[in-house]
């Protein structure tokens, strides 16, 4: 019934189209209900899945790194669509003011469309670090709060994959706008998971400590996307002449 080698269970028995099927469904749909045990503890309580986890607990839940990947494989369908529809399309950028029309804009969203991935991972320290400067009642190290960090992240781009790819598919000239708000709910997620896995019971602490994530969250946002403008600079994607407006 189980390999000598490994411990894995055998099945001797003929393949049949019933046997297909439930592989099919365990596999991709019921993942032993780790993947959608995850998405619902996390949302809700997601000091359940972290804690566990560092805890030593890593059959309940998936581990962080395939939950990222989950997360990255959706990102990367995502990006397949953007390039069908053409970045031309998501640059309705008038919301943004009269600087919304300087050649760099485009040449910025095309290169973050196609890293993605890479500028996906670079909001893992802005969490990590933002969190245990502001929140460690747990006492985690830097590992530690990476680890919440991804699935933190991870979580927020699963759960909003369904509306990303309902207003890319309908709607993509509002993309820009909708991913502002994806930002703005990355760091309100990101600011309850460390309310909810790191209590610190007195009111007044938690609104402080919630007050100082904000804060380096957001300079770290900031940090990110000016790295993003001067590593373009750098290789020469972008030039300084692209932030000028184009003349009438």
């Amino acid at each position: 019934m189980f390999c000598p080698s490994c411990g894995a269970k055998t099945d001797a028995g003929r393949i049949t189209f019933k046997k297909l099927f439930a592989d099919v469904k365990e596999r991709f749909f019921d993942l032993d209900n780790t993947l959608f045990r995850t998405l619902k503890t996390m949302t809700f309580r997601p000091e359940e899945v972290i804690g566990l986890y560092m805890d030593g607990v890593r059959r309940r839940f998936m581990n962080p790194m395939s939950y990222l990947g989950v997360a990255l494989g959706l990102s990367g369908i995502l990006f397949f669509i953007i390039q069908k529809i053409g970045i031309g399309q998501l640059m309705d950028l008038e919301f943004l003011g009269s600087q919304s029309d300087i050649p760099a804009n485009e040449k910025v969203l095309d290169v973050i469309m196609e890293y993605q991935t890479f500028v996906f991972l670079m909001y893992l320290p802005v969490i990590a670090f933002a969190g245990i400067l502001s929140f460690n009642s747990r006492g985690y190290n830097l590992p530690e709060h990476f680890v919440s960090a991804i699935y933190t992240l991870a979580h927020i781009s699963i759960i909003t994959f369904p509306v990303s790819l309902v207003i890319m598919l309908f709607a993509p000239s509002a993309y820009m706008v909708y991913g502002f708000f994806n930002i703005f709910l990355m760091l309100v997620f990101s600011a309850f998971v460390l309310i909810r896995l790191h209590p610190y019971g007195n009111m007044g602490k938690v609104l402080i400590r919630t007050l100082i994530f904000l804060v380096l969250w957001t300079l770290g946002y900031f940090a990110v996307s000016i790295g993003i403008h001067v590593l373009m600079l750098l290789f020469g994607a972008v030039e300084l002449s692209d932030y000028l407006p184009p003349q009438a």
